[in-house]
């Protein structure tokens, strides 16, 4: 299950920081502190910001919506994320139902040149609540988890910096909104506008497919499975400010199942995010504890493994 996961849940953070790209290339972390650059309060409006144009019902077009917040983003040098993500999980067998629910909040800031993350994360689940404490840069992956430090092998921090390069970038993610563009439909929401589509079946396919292409994850295994994929809704709202043309917020819900062998499995999940304090994050500094921290070995993955 631990792939299906991040399939969606890759999908669900692309939708959230879809407008918070860098049209220029990211460049590599250089230091523990990361300072964003001089000048970072955020404008009233944003240079490339000048109003859209209208269509006959007073809001922009989706091609040119999605064209001013790529614009936007230039400007864009820093934010601070807020997402809760819940997800139920049921596998049902011959011999019953497991059902695995999962409440997960996630508080993050972002400089996106030179790139570096911060994340608090809990995890609430049956077994018990954990916490979870990151920093990553292109100079290394920190985790600490119910208070021990770790250093996460380069290779895992590499993957995890080319995932969130791909999420940030703007072109990348026209090449999924254009997908899906017939189906959206934009609406005024007090000072944001509001972009909004359902999707199901192949088109989510090709949503979760243009992720796993982009992080380098799709293998034969994941592509099996994503044949199997029953997608009955996914539904998907992103609101950006009319000025600045700023994200704001997203909502991603997703209802599917899929058989797999004699099990059933069905999945729910719902993520809300905010965005905020753009342009407001000066520095992301790493405790001494976790650089002084040992790096640690991770397991090889099975080679052959016989369930998802």
């Amino acid at each position: 299950m631990k792939k299906w996961t991040t399939i969606f849940m890759g999908v669900m953070l692309t939708a959230a920081l879809a407008g918070c790209g860098n049209n220029e290339k990211l460049k590599p972390s250089e230091g523990a502190a990361t300072a964003a650059p001089a000048g970072n309060a955020a404008p009233e409006a944003s240079a490339s910001a000048a109003p859209a144009e209208q269509t006959s019902d007073g809001v922009p077009s989706v091609e040119d919506l999605i064209k001013k917040t790529v614009a936007a983003s230039d400007q864009l040098k820093s934010f601070e994320m807020e997402s809760q993500v819940k997800q139920k999980i049921n596998v049902k067998t011959a011999q019953g139902d497991n059902a695995q629910d999962t409440d997960m909040t996630t508080k993050s800031k972002f400089i996106k040149e030179p790139l570096t993350m911060h994340q608090e994360i809990l995890m609430k689940t049956a077994q018990g609540d954990q916490k979870i404490e990151q920093y990553v840069t292109k100079d290394g992956f920190y985790s600490q988890t119910n208070g021990a430090w770790m250093k996460l092998p380069a290779t895992m921090g590499q993957q995890v910096i080319t995932a969130m390069q791909q999420s940030t970038n703007p072109e990348k993610q026209l090449e999924q909104f254009k997908a899906i563009s017939e189906k959206t439909k934009i609406t005024e929401d007090g000072d944001n506008y509001m972009l909004a589509a359902e999707v199901s079946g192949d088109d989510v396919k090709e949503l979760a497919k243009t992720y796993m292409n982009q992080t380098g994850g799709s293998d034969q295994q994941m592509a099996a499975m994503m044949e199997q994929m029953n997608i009955k809704t996914m539904n998907i709202a992103y609101a950006v400010d009319k000025k600045t043309y700023f994200p704001t917020r997203t909502e991603v819900t997703m209802v599917m199942d899929m058989i797999n062998g004699d099990q059933t499995i069905s999945i729910d999940m719902d993520m809300k995010a905010t965005i905020s304090d753009h342009n407001k994050v000066d520095e992301i500094k790493i405790p001494q504890e976790a650089l002084d921290a040992k790096e640690v070995e991770m397991p090889s993955a099975p080679s052959a493994p016989t369930t998802p």
